[in-house]
C-alpha cells in the first residue's frame, strides 16, 4: 500500500508540473527532469521519432548528457527498430532490461550503464517517441517504476497533443489575420486608386472650361497649377499615409484650381496652429479632399447672394490631431433639393470611399479616425452652412 500511495504521489506530480508547460521542448525537458528528480533515476532521455527520415531524435535530457540548460551533449540519433530504444519505437511495446550485458541491441551512449528502461509516447494512435532511462546497477527498474513511466507517458501524450493544437491553432489564427491584413491592405490600395482618378478628372475639368473658352492664358495658368498636383498626388500616392504638410499641399493646389475654374467665386481661409509638426503629423492620403469638393460643388457654387467663403484649420487638442472645413454656403437640406431637382446634379462618390477608408484604416492601424458633419444655423434656424470636422490620433512615422 505504501508503494502504490507513493507511485500515485508521484504521478500527481508530474501532471501538476506538465500543466505549467505550454510547448512540446518544454514537456519534454520537464518530463526528462523529473525523471531524475523525482524517481532518482542517474539518467533519462526523451526521444522523438522523426518519421519522414525513421530515426529516433534526442529531444531533452537529464543526467550527465545535460550539463547545462537545454542543451544535449553529444546527442545522438537511432534508426527506429536499431537497439532497444529503436525497438520500442518499433513495436510500440515497453521494455525493462535487467542486465544490459545480456542484450546484443544494447546501444551504449555516454557510458555504459546494467540497466535500462524503455517506454513508447503515443499520440493519435502512432509512436511519437520514447522515454527512456538507465541506471549502472543491474535489476535497478521494477514493475513500480514500469507502472509509473507508463502512466507518465501517458500523461505526457495527451500534454503533447493538447500543446501541438493550440499550436496549429495559433497558426491557423496568424494565417488568417496576415490574410486579413492583405485583403484590408489590397482594398485600401484599390480604394486609393479609385480616388486618385476621381480627383483628377475633376480637377481635368476645371481646366477644359478655359480651352473650350479659348482662354489661352487662364488654361495655361491651370495646366501649371495642374501639373503641380499631378506630381504631388503620384508622390504621395506610393504610401496609405502622408505627412500632413503634403496633404496640406495637394489641397491648396486643388483649391487654387478650383477657384480659377470658379472666375475666384469663393474666398479661402487657411489657419494651422504653429504647435502642429507638419513633417511629424501623418494622415490617410486625400482624406479631407472629398469634403472639400462637397463644400464648394454643394454649398458655395449655388450661393445667390453674399461671398461665399471656405475655412480649413487644422490644430492639435492633446493628443488628437483636429481639421475644420467650415463653409457659408446653403446647406445640406437646399443642396439636397437641388440635387434632386436637377437632371445633371453633380454626385460625388469620394465621400463614401473616404468613410470606406477610414473603417479599414481603423481596423489596421487603429487610429481612431473619425469625420463628423454638422449643418450651421443663425437665428430663425436660417441655414448658414457645413461644418465637416476630420479628428485622429496624432500619427507620426
Amino acid at each position: 500500500m505504501k508503494g502504490e500511495l507513493e507511485a500515485e504521489r508521484i504521478i500527481n506530480e508530474f501532471a501538476m508540473s506538465l500543466l505549467e508547460q505550454s510547448t512540446v521542448d518544454e514537456v519534454v525537458w520537464d518530463v526528462a527532469k523529473n525523471c531524475i528528480a523525482r524517481l532518482h533515476f542517474v539518467d533519462c532521455v526523451v526521444y522523438q521519432l522523426d518519421r519522414q527520415r525513421n530515426v529516433l531524435v534526442q529531444k531533452a535530457a537529464h543526467g550527465p548528457k545535460n550539463p547545462t540548460g537545454h542543451v544535449i551533449l553529444h546527442p545522438i540519433e537511432i534508426p527506429a527498430g536499431v537497439g532497444i530504444v529503436g525497438e520500442v519505437a518499433r513495436t510500440g511495446q515497453p521494455e525493462v532490461i535487467g542486465n544490459t550485458a545480456l542484450d546484443k541491441r544494447y546501444i551504449a551512449d555516454d557510458a555504459v550503464r546494467n540497466s535500462e528502461i524503455t517506454v513508447p509516447i503515443w499520440v493519435n494512435g502512432q509512436v511519437w517517441g520514447v522515454l527512456d532511462a538507465e541506471h549502472p546497477q543491474a535489476n535497478f527498474f521494477q514493475p513500480q517504476h514500469l507502472k509509473i513511466l507508463t502512466t507518465v507517458a501517458a500523461l505526457c501524450s495527451q500534454k503533447i497533443k493538447q500543446v501541438e493544437m493550440e499550436e496549429a491553432y495559433r497558426r491557423a489564427e496568424r494565417q488568417l489575420m496576415e490574410t486579413n491584413r492583405r485583403v484590408a491592405e489590397t482594398k485600401l490600395t484599390a480604394l486609393r486608386m479609385q480616388m486618385n482618378p476621381h480627383f483628377i478628372f475633376n480637377s481635368l475639368n476645371s481646366i477644359n472650361k478655359f480651352i473650350l473658352q479659348n482662354d489661352g492664358e487662364r488654361a495655361s495658368d491651370l495646366l501649371t497649377k495642374f501639373s503641380r498636383l499631378i506630381r504631388q498626388v503620384l508622390i504621395n500616392s506610393r504610401a496609405e499615409w502622408v505627412s500632413l504638410r503634403n496633404e496640406l499641399n495637394v489641397l491648396q493646389i486643388y483649391l487654387e484650381l478650383e477657384r480659377l475654374r470658379s472666375d475666384n467665386k469663393f474666398d479661402i481661409l487657411f489657419s494651422i496652429s504653429d504647435d502642429l509638426n507638419l513633417d511629424m503629423v501623418h494622415v490617410p492620403l486625400l482624406i479631407t479632399q472629398p469634403y472639400v469638393e462637397n463644400a464648394i460643388w454643394h454649398g458655395l457654387l449655388p450661393m445667390q447672394g453674399g461671398k461665399p467663403q471656405l475655412q480649413i484649420q487644422c490644430r492639435q487638442e492633446k493628443d488628437r490631431l483636429i481639421i475644420d472645413i467650415e463653409d457659408n454656403g446653403i446647406g445640406r437640406a437646399a443642396s439636397a433639393r437641388l440635387q434632386a431637382n436637377s437632371l445633371t446634379a453633380h454626385k460625388t462618390h469620394g465621400i463614401a470611399i473616404t468613410e470606406e477608408r477610414l473603417n479599414l484604416i481603423n481596423e489596421m492601424y487603429g487610429a481612431d479616425a473619425r469625420i463628423t458633419i454638422c449643418d450651421r444655423y443663425k437665428a430663425g434656424s436660417t441655414p448658414t452652412g457645413t461644418h465637416v470636422c476630420f479628428t485622429q490620433k496624432l500619427t507620426s512615422f
